[in-house]
C-alpha cells in the first residue's frame, strides 16, 4: 500500500481517482483517525455515485457499510443515549463533521431523551429536522413545547396518531420566539381541523414553505384559506400545500383573489374536494402573479372542469379525479 504522501499527491492531480481515495480511506482506519476516514470514505462514496467504476461494487460496499458503521458511532458519541431517537429509515447529513439535517422516530419509550437531544451543543448547526411521533405523542409534545429551536430552517412533523387536541394547541400557543428562525415547515397528521391548522400558522412568522396534510378531508375548511388569504404573513410564501382538506371551491377562490399571495410559486391542493368550478377560478383574473404550478390531483373535477383548468396558462396536474391516493383514510 502507497504511504498517505504519495496518495495525496495522486489524488491532488487526480481527485477521483477510485484506488487512491480507497486506500486513503482504508489507511487512515488502521491509524484510528476515524475523522479523516469518515471524510474520504464520503468523498470516496460521492465520487463513485457521480462515475461508478466497473469490477470495483465490492470495494464500493465495503466503504457504504463503513461509513454507515462510522457515522452511528459518531451519533452515539453526539447524542448518547438520545441516540436511539434516530429514524433508521433516513441518512443523516453531514458538515465539516457536524450534523446538518437528521431525522427521529419519538416513541412513549423514548421521548424523555428528546430535550438531552436539543441541547447536544454538536447539534447547533442542525439545520432540518424531521420527527415522526409513532403511538400517543402527547408526552413528546410537551417536551417539544419547552426544548427551543432556533437554529433550525426547516421541520417536518409527521404524527402517526392524532394527539390529544389541547395540548396540540397549547404547543403553538404558548411558542414565543421558539420557531421564528424556521421556513419550512411541513405537519403531516391523521387529522387537522381548523382551529389546530390556525395555531399551528401563528406559531411561525417566517415561513416561505408551507405544507399540512391531513388524512382526514373533514378537517382543514373553506375557513383556513380565508384566514391564509387575508394574513399579511402569507406574503412571504412561494410554496403553500392544503392537502387532504374540505377548502373546496370557494377555498380556492379565497386563495386566488388574495393580495397576499404575490410572491406564492406552487400550489398544492390534491386529495380535496374541488368540483368543476375551480376551472372558472382558474380561468379568471387572479392576484397570483408568480404562481406557476398547481396540483389538483385526486378531487372531484369533471372533464369539462380540467378543460378549463389546462387552458389556464398555469402548469396543472389533474390526474386521479373521483378517486383517492392509496392509503389513504
Amino acid at each position: 500500500m502507497r504511504s498517505l504522501e504519495e496518495l495525496r499527491a495522486v489524488i491532488e492531480s487526480r481527485p477521483d481517482d477510485f484506488n487512491a481515495l480507497y486506500e486513503m480511506t482504508m489507511a487512515y482506519r488502521q491509524e484510528h483517525n476515524y475523522a479523516a476516514c469518515f471524510a474520504m470514505s464520503e468523498r470516496l462514496i460521492a465520487s463513485y455515485d457521480k462515475r461508478p467504476i466497473a469490477n470495483e461494487q465490492n470495494r464500493y460496499f465495503e466503504i457504504k457499510r463503513l461509513h454507515s458503521q462510522m457515522m452511528r458511532e459518531h451519533l452515539a458519541d453526539i447524542l448518547g443515549p438520545s441516540s436511539r431517537l434516530l429514524d433508521t429509515r433516513w441518512m443523516p447529513v453531514f458538515r465539516l463533521g457536524r450534523p446538518r439535517e437528521m431525522a427521529w422516530k419519538i416513541t412513549p419509550s423514548n421521548a424523555r431523551h428528546m430535550r438531552a437531544a436539543f441541547e447536544a451543543p454538536q447539534l447547533k448547526k442542525l439545520r432540518f429536522l424531521s420527527i415522526t411521533f409513532e403511538d400517543s405523542p402527547n408526552e413528546a409534545l410537551k417536551v417539544l413545547r419547552e426544548v427551543y429551536l432556533g437554529g433550525l430552517k426547516v421541520l417536518n412533523l409527521i404524527f402517526m396518531n392524532s394527539p390529544d387536541e389541547s395540548i396540540f394547541q397549547s404547543l403553538w400557543s404558548n411558542a414565543g420566539d421558539q420557531f421564528k428562525n424556521i421556513c419550512s415547515l411541513s405537519l403531516r397528521m391523521p387529522f387537522i381541523n381548523t382551529p389546530m391548522a390556525v395555531a399551528v400558522r401563528n406559531a411561525f412568522g417566517s415561513l416561505e414553505s408551507l405544507s399540512m396534510t391531513s388524512l382526514d378531508r373533514r378537517g382543514i375548511d373553506q375557513e383556513f384559506a380565508e384566514y391564509l388569504a387575508d394574513d399579511l404573513q402569507s406574503q412571504a410564501l412561494t410554496r403553500l400545500a392544503l392537502v387532504g382538506t374540505s377548502i373546496g371551491d370557494e377555498g380556492l377562490f379565497a386563495l386566488f383573489s388574495s393580495e397576499n399571495f404575490n410572491n406564492l410559486q406552487a400550489l398544492d391542493l390534491h386529495d380535496g374536494i374541488l368540483t368543476n368550478n375551480a376551472g372558472r377560478v382558474f380561468q379568471a383574473a387572479h392576484n397570483l402573479p408568480k404562481l406557476r404550478h398547481v396540483d389538483v390531483r385526486y378531487n372531484n373535477i369533471d372533464p369539462a372542469g380540467i378543460n378549463m383548468i389546462q387552458h389556464a396558462c398555469i402548469n396543472c396536474v389533474v390526474d386521479g379525479q373521483h378517486t383517492r391516493p392509496v392509503g389513504r383514510i
